[in-house]
């Protein structure tokens, strides 16, 4: 179907063609072109789109972005910018200074356009007029929850998480709670769930089960799935599961052996799997002070010594946790920077390269 034919260009020109870009050259060119077919309604966002704090397009308001990403190469940075912020539904082309042949066909294996800023602007503006093989979906990004222990608090983290990203970026997000765990997603919502996904607030849905089982068709409209899911209670031999579904984890632990064990467990796999098969595995590390008592337990420093990868987040200990729904919890000053933090790092958005903390008296003596 075309996206601008005769037919249902007065109806599509309700919606704008938002163009981001800090470069005064570029945005006059691309929206020059653009008006010169007869597309008015275009919206300029005169920012750096890797930098610029707080973009968020909705999809009833959006027909497409057209992104300049200057002299930007890494396929993975870019990608990850553009599923963070652009809805599916939402067309996406990207302009360049990088004339390159592979960088294009690279980027379009990840649903996305890319055009020459210099030479190829018209091709761009027919390729909108015309609507064809314009990507409308791009890959959803599937991340897993992974508790190492019961009662943790693995649940409350995925909800903030999934908020998180609705709140940031504008996008679709589905919260879905795996079939091992507490399966109270229902209460933490007070929302009623029945097998099927349901609504809960503005590009934020719910569901309950295997996610593995629902077809592509149904999950192919959000660009977030948050699955919340224990494997203290899960054979190690069965990791490989997840492993075939996501590709980017968060083991959730706290201070004690028991759920380092299993995060250690886990990341020995994925491990694995990286070395055998050349997956792109992607792990965080989240540490919940769910219990004032075991918070005082273990060094943060000691468990990345033992785990052997960096901590991304610290949620502290909540004093008050009784509230109607999981997302009215208030997580305080810190357990929301954490959230946010986190959030960022996941999705891509800021580098996971962190300041060297002063180390322990216990990793002192281990790498001694």
């Amino acid at each position: 179907m075309l996206l601008l034919d005769k037919e249902n260009i007065t109806v599509d020109s309700a919606r704008k063609i938002v163009i981001v870009s800090d470069n005064d050259s570029v945005c006059m060119s691309v929206a020059q072109t653009l008006r010169t077919r007869g597309l008015e309604n275009v919206d300029i966002v005169k920012e750096d789109f890797f930098t610029a704090p707080d973009l968020a397009f909705l999809a009833e308001e959006t027909l497409g972005v057209i992104i300049d990403i200057s002299t930007e190469s890494d396929v993975k940075v870019i990608s990850e910018n553009v599923y963070a912020v652009i809805p599916q539904n939402v067309w996406c082309c990207v302009v360049g200074h990088n004339d390159s042949i592979s960088l294009a066909q690279k980027l379009l294996n990840e649903g996305i356009l890319y055009f020459h800023s210099e030479s190829q602007l018209n091709q761009l503006v027919e390729k909108i007029v015309s609507g064809v093989n314009i990507p409308l979906v791009r890959h959803t990004v599937k991340i897993a929850v992974l508790g190492c222990k019961g009662g943790i608090g693995s649940s409350l983290i995925s909800s903030h998480l999934a908020n998180e990203i609705i709140l940031n970026n504008k996008v679709p997000v589905l919260l879905a709670q795996g079939p091992n765990g507490s399966q109270d997603i229902d209460l933490l919502f007070d929302k009623k769930i029945q097998g099927d996904i349901v609504e809960y607030d503005a590009n934020f849905d719910l569901f309950s089960g295997n996610i593995a089982r629902l077809p592509l068709s149904v999950t192919d409209k959000y660009n977030f799935i948050i699955y919340d899911q224990p494997i203290f209670n899960v054979n190690k031999e069965n990791f490989a599961n997840f492993l075939d579904y996501c590709n980017s984890f968060i083991l959730v632990v706290d201070r004690r052996i028991n759920s380092l064990r299993v995060a250690k467990q886990f990341l020995d796999e994925c491990e694995r799997m990286r070395t055998t098969t050349g997956k792109p595995i992607r792990t965080f590390i989240c540490i919940s002070d769910n219990n004032m008592e075991t918070s005082k337990l273990m060094a943060t420093t000691d468990i990345e010594m033992l785990l052997k990868c960096p901590v991304d987040a610290t949620i502290p200990f909540l004093k008050k946790t009784d509230s109607k729904t999981v997302l009215s919890i208030d997580l305080g000053r810190v357990g929301k920077k954490e959230i946010n933090t986190l959030m960022m790092r996941v999705i891509g958005m800021v580098s996971r390269h962190k300041k060297k903390e002063k180390q322990s008296f216990f990793s002192s003596l281990m790498k001694k």
